[in-house]
């Protein structure tokens, strides 16, 4: 922060109302919103659980003791998708027993990384119940597999716990501005602006640096004191680590028209 930013700041803190006010936005994109993000990534976890694990499963065993059936025939592709990625899908048509005469076929997909695979493969059997039918390119990468899901699971966990975590702080928060609050400027430093809404700035208090984020409402700009710095006013909540940027029209706070006179004077000063 410069110098002149910090003798507003002075000013600002003199005029800014020592009554209880009233917060008409958080900052924050709505408690739905964060439930929303995170009964999203727990669907795309069970998806993951339902569609994967039974056919990593299946093939462990098979490669526990398998067989190599030289009279089935394989029918398919793998694709490698964004470099490492290999999707396959491979359909298997084979004689439950050496006697029957009635073709049947499964169906296996899966997932594995790697950057050159090998595509020769060949059907295989688990030797103790010969119903039992894989590849063995899909036996060959059981360890990928197994890593992949398991990376994927806990990423798409690790969000739908951050989501409901979120929620859960957005909730603690509007209970506490459901009454009138004394609040506190602060000066803030914006970093980063996305999408015109998405405000990234900093705050150095008690010689820590602390990362904070608002989601403004539309056509909102930050009440900067100096666009050169990029230096902000923001409030404090009581309770909590949440900072609320001000908006250039001073409407996220309940201020009076004379307050807000003030507020700029002080700015302008």
């Amino acid at each position: 922060m410069t110098t002149t930013a910090t003798d507003h700041f002075a000013s600002i803190a003199s005029a800014f109302p020592k009554r209880r006010m009233s917060v008409l936005a958080t900052g924050k994109q709505g408690l739905m919103t964060s439930i929303g993000l995170g009964l999203l990534f727990v669907a795309l976890t069970a998806v993951i659980a339902y569609f994967f694990v039974p056919d990593l499963i299946y093939d462990y065993k098979v490669s526990k003791d398998p067989v190599v059936d030289t009279q089935s025939e394989i029918h398919g592709s793998c694709k490698t998708r964004k470099f490492i990625f290999v999707d396959c899908d491979v359909k298997i048509q084979y004689l439950a027993t050496p006697e029957d005469s009635t073709v049947k076929e499964i169906e296996h997909s899966f997932w594995f990384i790697s950057f050159s695979p090998s595509m020769k493969t060949e059907v295989l059997r688990y030797r103790k119940d010969p119903s039992m039918i894989t590849t063995s390119i899909a036996t060959e990468h059981i360890t990928n597999r197994f890593l992949m899901i398991l990376v994927f699971g806990l990423l798409f966990g690790g969000f739908s716990v951050r989501g409901f975590l979120v929620a859960w702080q957005d909730y603690k928060l509007r209970s506490i501005i459901k009454h009138k609050l004394v609040l506190k400027p602060v000066l803030v430093g914006v970093t980063k602006i996305e999408n015109e809404r998405n405000i990234s700035f900093e705050t150095h208090i008690g010689g820590i640096k602390k990362e904070h984020s608002n989601f403004m409402r539309k056509n909102e700009r930050p009440l900067f004191l100096s666009e050169q710095h990029a230096v902000a006013l923001a409030v404090g909540v009581p309770e909590t680590d949440h900072l609320i940027l001000l908006d250039e029209q001073l409407t996220v706070l309940d201020f009076t028209e004379l307050e807000k006179t003030e507020i700029r004077k002080a700015i302008a000063a």
